[in-house]
């Protein structure tokens, strides 16, 4: 069956498409009250992050029947990117690769992990900021991933890029959305 008229009403993007070209992403680590930080600009990349939950179906008698929640799933990370820059923060007394950062190394070696258990392995929050130019082209998104671990780094040393694949201990990210401002 065929319905004339719907195009267009059904779908309909529900996040914005983030060009890195326009965002920075941050490596975090755990100091307070100031984290330690590094800042990527990227140049070309990617980051996905995949939410996943278990629902367990019961049958009765061969029949669907209860429906429940099963045990929670960590959130899967990966980005593929090409840097422009790296900025540490005040913090900082010399800036860390990207891969001293999420490795707890050199200039890392004395950061702080993110995961407030410090029996557990080392961790860092990943914020990502998309602020589109121009300003008026759209709201400032601000996407937060807690207690990221990485789990594979793959180097391309041809085409200059680096991907990595982790996991980290929640369930969601954190997205904020917020007006930007013309300064």
């Amino acid at each position: 069956m065929k319905v004339h008229g719907m195009i267009g009403s059904v779908w309909k993007a529900v996040f914005a498409q983030i060009d890195l070209k326009d965002a920075t992403i941050e490596i975090l680590d755990g100091t307070t009250p100031t984290a330690n930080s590094v800042e990527v600009k990227i140049g070309e990349g990617n980051l996905t992050y995949t939410e996943r939950r278990n629902i367990e179906y019961t049958l009765d008698r061969g029949l669907l029947d209860e429906v429940r929640e099963g045990d929670e799933v960590p959130l899967e990370v990966r980005t593929d990117f090409i840097w422009e820059y790296l900025r540490g923060s005040l913090v900082s007394t010399s800036v860390p690769t990207v891969e001293e950062a999420i490795k707890n190394i050199g200039n890392a070696a004395a950061w702080v992990s993110t995961d407030s258990d410090a029996c557990r392995p080392y961790a860092v929050d990943l914020r990502v900021t998309y602020a589109p130019t121009p300003w008026t082209c759209g709201d400032q998104e601000v996407i937060t991933i807690q207690d990221f671990r990485y789990e594979q780094l793959d180097h391309d040393l041809r085409a200059g890029t680096v991907s990595m694949t982790g996991r980290a201990n929640v369930t969601e990210a954190t997205v904020v959305r917020s007006a930007q401002s013309s300064s």
